[in-house]
């Protein structure tokens, strides 16, 4: 059955985002494109339609987000940035935070960002937050901040003794707050930074939620253990434009085969191992799918601006997001060959 969202995002991935994928990777997500997708309402999908969103079942988000990564991953990049400060809003305990940000949120009007890789670091808290009159002081240092420069506000989580605190703070404007660029191999396009706090005040009215963090990471290893749609969205992007029809429709089936197992395993919460080593040979798969698109346009995927250079570079990003110590040594498992999976001759 036919869903308008997603309609909508076919619609765009055709006529706006692959175009023009390769001059977004180099000049950045521009304006136009966020406001062509809050114009068909896909800021909204994982919002309350209490606040102005449609609040769309998992596999319809699924299907946008491989639609959306597989053409063009930068702008996908900063789309999905934005749901995670929606969705803290929505389980968060400020009401009037709630009320005054999210209708904004969910119509696209206003983008988030957000930054919580730093809390899966072992050791000292890379962020800290300290009571002081009225709100919180925050110090440390945030590795990795993606739409800088486009984002009105952030989804910071800082450490405070066991507890997690959850604000949203406008970083381009705040005293103490000085970014960094980084220089990326992959993903250009997403205006990501890395940020330095140093005793950044935030107030009590801008405080979405505060979490044991010990509940926080338990909760967000159970989701670094599923493949994100986007990994499946690249390869199967790899795949569309492969020029070998044989080597197409053999990628095509073991894509169609690995998804369904995938999704089924996070739909009934399948064992926490076997949705990693699902996800690891996702990802060996979406390397290995990039590397035939390369191997099929020869010497021309070594051009700047050439799509297979890029959706190659696309896979590896992916590869690394998200990662923890045991997605890595099953990725490291499945790319060495060392596990079986899918299949395949070893």
């Amino acid at each position: 059955m036919s869903v308008p969202v997603v309609d909508a995002a076919r619609r765009l991935a055709d006529e706006l985002l692959r175009p023009n994928a390769e001059a977004v990777e180099n000049g950045g997500v521009p304006r136009a494109h966020l406001a062509a997708l809050a114009d068909v309402g896909l800021f909204g999908v994982t919002a309350p339609a209490a606040y102005g969103g449609s609040d769309q079942p998992v596999a319809v988000i699924r299907e946008i987000v491989e639609v959306l990564a597989g053409a063009d991953a930068s702008t996908w990049f900063v789309w999905t940035q934005h749901h995670t400060p929606v969705r803290t809003l929505v389980r968060g305990t400020n009401g009037a935070l709630r009320d005054r940000w999210l209708p904004r949120l969910a119509a696209g009007t206003s983008l988030a960002g957000v930054a919580f890789t730093h809390l899966r670091r072992p050791g000292p808290p890379a962020v800290r937050a300290r009571r002081s009159e009225g709100g919180w002081r925050i110090d440390g240092d945030l590795a990795w901040l993606t739409s800088w420069g486009l984002a009105e506000v952030f989804l910071v989580g800082a450490v405070v003794g066991d507890d997690l605190v959850w604000l949203l703070m406008p970083l381009a404007t705040a005293s103490g707050a000085s970014a960094t660029a980084l220089d990326l191999v992959a993903m250009r396009g997403t205006s990501t930074v890395s940020v330095h706090l140093d005793d950044v005040f935030v107030a009590d009215a801008d405080v979405v939620l505060v979490e044991p963090v010990d509940e926080w990471r338990a909760a967000d290893a159970e989701r670094t253990a599923d493949v994100s749609p986007a990994v499946f969205g690249v390869a199967g992007e790899c795949v569309r434009r492969l020029a070998d029809g044989d080597a197409a429709a053999r990628f095509a089936a073991e894509l169609d085969e690995l998804r369904a197992r995938a999704y089924a395993l996070q739909d009934e919460s399948g064992p926490r191992a076997e949705r990693v080593a699902v996800r690891a040979q996702a990802h060996a798969l979406a390397l290995r799918a990039s590397a035939a698109l390369v191997a099929a346009g020869a010497g021309r995927s070594m051009l700047a601006g050439n799509p297979a250079q890029r959706l190659a570079r696309e896979a590896l990003f992916l590869l690394v997001q998200g990662q923890d110590a045991e997605v890595r040594a099953a990725q490291l498992s499945e790319l060495s060959g060392r596990s079986g999976s899918g299949g395949r001759p070893r």
